[in-house]
């Protein structure tokens, strides 16, 4: 829907960012999260980042993306400043915790309207026919079976906090062993994130649209 990079992040700025505190916390962790997922290589991101449709909140998976052997990876973003919460460990492990929460809920009942916002999403931001075939069949083939545990899900945290306290590695490894011990989903990935404050996000943004 929107071709240029300065239009991308006009649109962005005016109108995709919310005025309610939290929303506005979820979408800049979010971008935050698909950035990083873009840099690092390993997946290609083939769902939009915005809902096409209309200006409110994206329907279905916060971002879908596929990895080298075709295998489609649902990823979910879940962001958040620390709060009431002691320190950075506490509160990314309780928003990676609720990630996990929320796709287990949603992927182990029966939600047409889920996969079918999924393929529209594919199809709107996919150009090549051969791949968009390949994904949306896929898309079809793992929506019908209203289950987890056959699919590959990577589970982003992102707490928004002073580096007066920062996320440990081991605390990720076993929040990531004791969620892959349930043998909820057939691949799990997880990315944890810490950043000081998502306003400087926003600013930032706000400099490459004027």
């Amino acid at each position: 829907m929107y071709h240029t990079f300065e239009r991308t992040i006009a649109e962005l700025v005016n109108y995709r960012l919310s005025n309610e505190q939290d929303k506005r916390v979820g979408a800049i962790g979010e971008l935050i999260l698909n950035v990083i997922i873009r840099a690092l290589g390993n997946f290609e991101v083939i769902s939009p980042f915005f809902n096409l449709e209309e200006r409110n909140v994206k329907k279905g998976f916060d971002i879908i993306a596929v990895d080298s052997n075709n295998d489609i990876w649902i990823i979910e973003s879940k962001a958040g400043e620390l709060g009431t919460m002691l320190d950075a460990n506490s509160k990314v492990s309780e928003r990676i915790n609720m990630a996990n929460r929320d796709l287990v809920g949603r992927l182990n009942r029966d939600n047409a309207q889920l996969w079918l916002n999924a393929i529209n999403s594919v199809r709107s931001s996919v150009d090549y026919t051969d791949e968009k075939k390949t994904v949306i069949n896929i898309l079809e083939t793992l929506g019908n079976t209203n289950v987890s545990n056959d699919k590959n899900v990577l589970l982003g945290g992102i707490v928004f906090c002073g580096f007066n306290t920062t996320i440990e590695l081991r605390r990720i490894k076993s929040i990531y062993q004791r969620i892959n011990t349930q043998s909820r989903f057939s691949k799990l990935q997880i990315i944890a994130i810490q950043k000081e404050t998502f306003q400087a996000v926003v600013d930032f943004l706000n400099t490459l649209h004027t």
